[in-house]
C-alpha cells in the first residue's frame, strides 16, 4: 500500500492547526507545529513532504521560515503552501518572493486545500524526476546568452509580433523571449477575451496577474519577483537577476521595448475583433431588414396572381353571356371566344413568372447567410 505523504502543519494557532487537520488527516499523514522555531527543529530531524505554513506568528514569521528553508540544499525545493490571513497584492507576491509555492486565505475551504495540496505534490515529484536533464538545459542556454544575441531576438520579435493573429500566442512569445534570456513568465492578456499563458486560471499567478490589472503601480518590484502591466498584456517574472546589476538593468531595458511591442499587437487583434463583431451586426440586420423585404414581396406576388387570376375567369364568364345578346353570327362569336381563351392562356403562363422571382431572391439570401458565416469564421480565428 502507498504510503500516506506527510505535511507538516505550522500555525501558532491551535483552532487553526486542528481545522486544518480535520480536513486533511483522511488523506495524509499530519504533524505539527506551533511556531516558526519548533518548524525547523522538526524538518531538522525529519523532513516532510510539503509544509501548511502560517504567515503571522511571534517569533520567526511564515516569510523567515519559507526563506530559511529554501537557503538550504535539502529543503531548497520542499513544496510550502502559505495559510494566512493577509490578502494583499504585496502579501501575496512577498511570500512568493520568500519562495511559497502557493498561497491560501483564511479559512480555507476544503476543496481549495485538496486541490492545491494535491498539486503541489505532484509537481514537486515532477520537479524531481526532471531536475538533473533541466539543470543541465539552463546552464547551456545561460552560457550561449550575450548581449549581442538578446538584442537580435528583441528585434526578431518585434518582426514576427506583428504577423501574430491570436492574443494567447502573444503572449506565448513574451514568454518564450523570456525564457531565453534566462527568465520566468507567465501572461495575462485581454482583447475583449482574458486569456492566461504560462499559469492556470485558478493558480496563484493568474490571481496575482489579475490583481494587477487594478494595481496603482505599472511596474511593482518585489526581490526578484516583478509584474509590469500595460493596457493589453500584464507580465509576472519570476526571476530577474538580480545578482548581475548590469544584465539585469539590461533587462529592464528590453522588457520595456518588448511590452511595448506586445501591447501595440494586441491592441490592434483587439481593434479587428471589435470591427469584425461591428460588420457582423450590421450584417444581421441587413439580413433581417432582406428577409421581411423578400417575405413581403412574396406575399404581394401571390395577392397580385391570385387577384388577376379572379379577374381573368370574372371577364371570360361574363363575355361568354353578353355574346348571346350581341346577335353576332357564329363565326363572329367563335373568333371572340377564342381571342379570349388566348389572352388567358398567355395570363396564365405569366402567373409562373412569381416563382421565378422567388427564387431568385431566395439565391440572394442564401449569398448573404454565406457571407455571414465566412464573417463569423473570421471573427472566430481572431
Amino acid at each position: 500500500m502507498k504510503q500516506a505523504a506527510r505535511i507538516l502543519v505550522v500555525d501558532d494557532t491551535a483552532v487553526s492547526r486542528l481545522m486544518l487537520r480535520g480536513i486533511l488527516e483522511d488523506k495524509y499523514d499530519i504533524s505539527e507545529a506551533e511556531s516558526g522555531e519548533e518548524c525547523l527543529a522538526i524538518i531538522d530531524v525529519s523532513i516532510p513532504d510539503l509544509v501548511l505554513l502560517d504567515v503571522d506568528m511571534p517569533g520567526m514569521s511564515g516569510f523567515e521560515v519559507c526563506v530559511a528553508l529554501r537557503r538550504e540544499i535539502v529543503t531548497a525545493h520542499l513544496p510550502i503552501i502559505f495559510v494566512s490571513g493577509l490578502d494583499t497584492v504585496e502579501e501575496r507576491l512577498t511570500g512568493y518572493e520568500a519562495g511559497a509555492d502557493e498561497y491560501i486565505t483564511k479559512p480555507a475551504e476544503p476543496e481549495e486545500l485538496h486541490e492545491k495540496v494535491g498539486v503541489c505534490l505532484s509537481q514537486h515529484l515532477e520537479i524531481s524526476h526532471a531536475k538533473d536533464s533541466a539543470s543541465e538545459a539552463m546552464a547551456i542556454a545561460m552560457e550561449a546568452m550575450t548581449v549581442s544575441s538578446e538584442l537580435g531576438q528583441v528585434v526578431q520579435f518585434i518582426k514576427d509580433v506583428q504577423s501574430i493573429e491570436r492574443a494567447e500566442d502573444v503572449g506565448l512569445a513574451m514568454n518564450n523571449i523570456l525564457l531565453n534570456f534566462g527568465m520566468h513568465a507567465v501572461s495575462r492578456v485581454d482583447t475583449g477575451d482574458v486569456v492566461f499563458v504560462g499559469c492556470k486560471k485558478e493558480s496563484i499567478e493568474a490571481e496575482l496577474l489579475t490583481r494587477f490589472v487594478y494595481h496603482n503601480e505599472r511596474i511593482l518590484s518585489i526581490g526578484i519577483r516583478t509584474i509590469i502591466r500595460d493596457p493589453h498584456i500584464v507580465l509576472l517574472i519570476k526571476d530577474m537577476p538580480l545578482d548581475d546589476e548590469k544584465r539585469c538593468g539590461r533587462l529592464r531595458d528590453h522588457l520595456a521595448v518588448l511590452m511595448d511591442i506586445a501591447n501595440v499587437q494586441l491592441a490592434n487583434l483587439a481593434a479587428r475583433a471589435k470591427m469584425l463583431e461591428q460588420r457582423q451586426e450590421i450584417f444581421t440586420q441587413v439580413i433581417s431588414m432582406t428577409e421581411k423585404q423578400i417575405q413581403q414581396t412574396s406575399e404581394r406576388l401571390i395577392t397580385h396572381e391570385e387577384s388577376s387570376q379572379g379577374v381573368m375567369r370574372g371577364m371570360l364568364t361574363e363575355l361568354e353571356g353578353m355574346l348571346f345578346g350581341l346577335g353576332l353570327e357564329e363565326d363572329q362569336e367563335k373568333q371572340l371566344i377564342a381571342l379570349a381563351d388566348e389572352t388567358s392562356t398567355k395570363l396564365e403562363a405569366s402567373q409562373g413568372q412569381g416563382e421565378l422571382v422567388n427564387k431568385e431572391l431566395g439565391a440572394i439570401l442564401e449569398c448573404l447567410y454565406k457571407f455571414f458565416n465566412t464573417l463569423n469564421e473570421s471573427r472566430e480565428q481572431s
